[in-house]
């Protein structure tokens, strides 16, 4: 599946909507939501920087990469556009909530898998192996759904991964950072945490609710990456209201 960016910029639109994926991760994540962005919008489905290319070319990029990249993007959305609506996923949440704290005309936020506080289960180890491996059976949804939402070309030589250490530490040092600055985010958020989330820890749960004013939902049967039909039909009809109101 080709990972690349998506832009419709949309003539004396007053809304932009940015979208941010994941670590690792691609613009595709976000597939069937633009269809739901209304006409009159513009949006911006972004490519994080190495992102969408080689193995080798995510280690050599960087979350300061990340976070000028965001600034940018956020940037020139305001110079043709009154407000900024962000949807991002996992590491994305944490770039969306640092630019909503700084920046007063993002109105608001669509939250996926905040990853507030880490607990990777041994199964999360176990598929990305199997990934790795070229193992996948279609019928198992959830290991091809964590294959579908992976945006690096990857290698089979172990050796090229040891350069993503550094943006995994780098993840861990934003989470702190992110920790640090989250109640001062007063902008209108909608949260959705997965209750079967082989990354993220249930007591980010506890945190988000104690520590920001956002709508905090949880989704039952769904994981990082892949969501369960009835949690995914549930998580669409909250953003049509989201993106719509």
């Amino acid at each position: 599946m080709e990972h690349k960016e998506y832009k419709r910029i949309v003539t004396k639109a007053e809304t932009a909507v940015l979208f941010i994926h994941g670590i690792a991760g691609t613009p595709n994540h976000f597939k069937d939501f633009l269809p739901l962005v209304p006409k009159e919008f513009s949006f911006y489905n972004i490519l994080l920087d190495g992102h969408g290319r080689k193995t080798e070319d995510f280690s050599k990029t960087s979350m300061e990469k990340w976070e000028n990249q965001i600034d940018f993007a956020v940037s020139e959305l305001l110079k043709d556009h009154k407000k900024i609506f962000i949807v991002a996923h996992s590491l994305g949440t944490l770039l969306a909530i640092e630019q909503a704290v700084k920046e007063k005309r993002i109105e608001k936020l669509f939250l996926l898998a905040v990853p507030i506080k880490l607990f990777v289960k041994p199964v999360a180890l176990f598929s990305a192996f199997r990934i790795y491996l070229g193992k996948v059976p279609e019928r198992n949804q959830k290991l091809a759904a964590m294959k579908n939402c992976c945006g690096i070309e990857l290698s089979k030589n172990l050796f090229k991964y040891l350069g993503w250490i550094p943006r995994f530490l780098e993840l861990f040092r934003k989470i702190g950072g992110t920790r640090k600055i989250i109640g001062n985010l007063k902008t209108d958020c909608m949260i959705f945490q997965s209750f079967g989330d082989e990354l993220v820890s249930k007591k980010s749960i506890k945190y988000l609710e104690e520590k920001t004013f956002a709508t905090i939902n949880v989704l039952e049967k769904s994981g990082h990456y892949y969501y369960e039909k009835k949690d995914f039909d549930h998580l669409l009809g909250e953003f049509k209201k989201f993106i719509c109101e």
